[in-house]
């Protein structure tokens, strides 16, 4: 069974205006977006090929060896992955704000935000075809900080992967990823199709 720490970073990072306006506050299509705000998402998403520094690391363990924590109950084998799109935009970000651009700050944050989830997405769905083809069951990614999963169980998963090696960090007390644009998550395998409530695509 695999258990070296394994790298993605072939991603295809495409980000639709809607999703940004959404996280804009823009919950209505159409109402109160101006084009000058159209224009400055366009330019904005243009910047994105230079600043994403798009990678995973993941690694899948046995169950015995995880910390026995509830959330992995019955799973055979636990997938532990970490995606970050690296600190570039997040300084850029951080310089818009510093000279007043504050509409272009929040976009591109907004921009960050929807990358860093596809990159999560995107490993997300290589990590379930991984389980499909060692005859298990994925169940849905979960993140530490949901519910019964409290955040300080980063450190776990740092201890498991090999963060440094894709430029993250954990904050020693607060458990907080650096750069911010940082996303951590585990996949439980399943050898009983009805322990997970993933909805298979059969087609």
């Amino acid at each position: 069974m695999p258990s070296a720490s394994n790298f993605i970073r072939d991603f295809k990072i495409e980000i639709d205006e809607k999703r940004i306006l959404r996280l804009m506050g823009y919950k209505k299509r159409g109402i109160g977006i101006t084009a000058s705000i159209r224009d400055v998402i366009a330019e904005e998403r243009v910047k994105l090929d230079r600043l994403l520094e798009s990678v995973s690391v993941y690694r899948i363990i046995d169950y015995e060896e995880t910390n026995k924590h509830p959330i992995f109950a019955d799973a055979e084998m636990v997938a532990f992955c970490l995606c970050t799109i690296g600190p570039r935009l997040e300084q850029t970000v951080k310089t818009l704000m510093a000279e007043g651009e504050i509409l272009r700050s929040l976009i591109l944050d907004a921009l960050g935000s929807e990358a860093v989830e596809e990159v999560a997405t995107q490993s997300d769905k290589i990590l379930a075809e991984k389980a499909l083809k060692m005859h298990f069951w994925p169940s849905k990614r979960y993140s530490p900080g949901y519910k019964s999963w409290l955040l300080e169980e980063q450190r776990f998963i740092f201890s498991i992967l090999p963060a440094v090696d894709i430029g993250v960090k954990l904050h020693e007390e607060s458990c907080m990823m650096i750069p911010r644009k940082s996303i951590s998550f585990r996949i439980n395998f399943y050898s009983d199709k009805n322990l997970t409530t993933r909805k298979m695509n059969k087609s």
